[in-house]
């Protein structure tokens, strides 16, 4: 009987606790009072701003002196601390509705993180429904941007039926799968009809040059690039072009790039460029000790495993041994600075939950590896806030702190300007208007790793 009663207490505690936490990011009106603030709209840093949120919305920015706090809202000390909008993983995962646990726990993982819009890019019938209940304020988690689910059809007109199923159940874009070439031409058709862009990667039998001819709205992992710069009439045998082209990395031809970054630029086509999902993968760590990484505390076992036996499995693939591994990092990296500094678009994304990749922590991963690649920090930030909202056609949304936009914010104990890693474990995270401490998320991370504990 006394063990029932422990265990009628500890779960009668976590309860308690979780209505606490939750009901920490209740929606309201908040003032950071005295905070330094990288407004992101430029690169510059705002000293001892006063910044309101009321409903959702930033409704004033200015010197602390200057700003008028309501009387009913919550003060937020922002003296000595940095301020930014939330980022955005533009190529992310949720899972599905089998777990809900599971779920919930992938939504924390990211708001702790700072991410506080997630581009949901693989959809599942259950996810309208899901962001239904965020913005409701039913369930903690960022704002979700709804892809659709694989498209799969095996010809063009059930990949039309397929578009206008995913219209009508509220997706927000059509994640491209690996369609018949064939069935190309329909879907960009259908998908203009019912105006939801497309998105992902490019199909197999599909040039680069097709999918920008077409305004494809974002090319994620550099899908096709490799192909491309590839000169026409290259015998390549029958080798297969392998994971994003490394069985073809050997025949690249790197004068071709400038005329990769100029067709992409006059596409108007945005990069997710996902660096670590194939640095994960070629890196000479054995994935024994990736899987000794904190963050990995967070993850479900098996999918710890389905990772592990991933990496060996790649290892064993005779396109994608050592030399070809490190020569496609190396020209993914390059690839990245020359389409940015080129002036094409590029938008912030690491595809978690994939390959080492933990929601919310592998942002952080993918940041430095745009760094390494030859970006500034301030480059960097850029495509993890305003661009996201370019990219997602909603410049005026979110992304900056300027008044009227969506108030997803994070707040720092230095200027990640500086150095990438302050705006690693933020003090604070807003999404949407409502307002996480870092003492609350670290407690919903310690029940996450407690229930996947070995």
């Amino acid at each position: 009987m006394s063990r029932w009663l422990r265990a009628l207490f500890a779960a009668a505690s976590l309860c308690v606790a979780s209505v606490q936490a939750h009901a920490a990011a209740g929606q309201g009106t908040h003032a950071f009072v005295g905070v330094d603030v990288l407004p992101m709209d430029r690169d510059h840093r705002l000293a001892r701003q006063t910044v309101v949120v009321a409903d959702g919305r930033i409704i004033a920015v200015g010197p602390q002196d200057t700003v008028e706090i309501p009387a009913d809202a919550t003060r937020i000390a922002g003296e000595g601390r940095v301020l930014m909008p939330g980022l955005a993983e533009m190529h992310g995962h949720v899972p599905g509705g089998d777990d809900p646990a599971y779920v919930e726990d992938t939504l924390i993982l990211y708001l702790a993180n700072g991410v506080t819009l997630v581009r949901n890019m693989a959809g599942d019938p259950s996810h309208p429904a899901l962001r239904a209940r965020i913005e409701a304020g039913e369930l903690d988690g960022p704002n979700l941007v709804l892809a659709s689910p694989w498209l799969r059809g095996e010809d063009a007109d059930a990949v039309a039926r397929e578009i206008r199923a995913h219209h009508a159940a509220g997706f927000d874009l059509l994640k491209l799968g690996n369609i018949p070439v064939q069935a190309w031409p329909r879907m960009v058709e259908t998908a203009g009809q019912v105006g939801m862009p497309f998105a992902g990667h490019i199909p197999d039998g599909v040039p680069l040059q097709d999918a920008l001819t077409a305004r494809q709205a974002s090319i994620d992992h550099f899908d096709r690039y490799v192909e491309f710069l590839v000169p026409p009439g290259t015998d390549t045998g029958e080798r297969d072009a392998g994971w994003f082209g490394s069985g073809w990395v050997q025949w690249v031809d790197r004068g071709r790039i400038g005329e990769a970054v100029s067709r992409t630029v006059a596409a108007g086509t945005w990069n997710v460029p996902t660096l670590t999902l194939v640095e994960h993968m070629a890196s000479p760590e054995s994935a024994e000790s990736m899987l000794q990484w904190p963050e990995m505390r967070y993850v479900p076992a098996t999918e710890r495993e389905r990772w592990r036996r991933a990496k060996r499995e790649y290892a064993a693939r005779d396109t994608f041994q050592p030399e070809a591994a490190g020569a496609l990092v190396a020209l993914r990296r390059d690839l990245l600075k020359a389409l940015h500094d080129g002036g094409a678009p590029i938008a912030l994304g690491s595809d978690a939950p994939q390959f080492f990749n933990v929601p919310g922590f592998s942002i952080h991963r993918e940041m430095a590896s745009m760094q390494t690649a030859g970006l500034t920090p301030y480059e960097v930030l850029v495509t993890g806030t305003r661009n996201a909202a370019h990219a997602l056609g909603t410049p005026d949304a979110f992304g900056t702190i300027e008044v009227g936009r969506r108030a997803d914010l994070i707040l720092l104990a230095d200027d990640p300007r500086e150095d990438l890693t302050h705006v690693r474990n933020p003090m604070g995270v807003m999404a949407d208007g409502r307002w996480w401490t870092r003492e609350v998320l670290d407690a919903r991370l310690d029940r996450i790793a407690e229930r996947h504990a070995d």
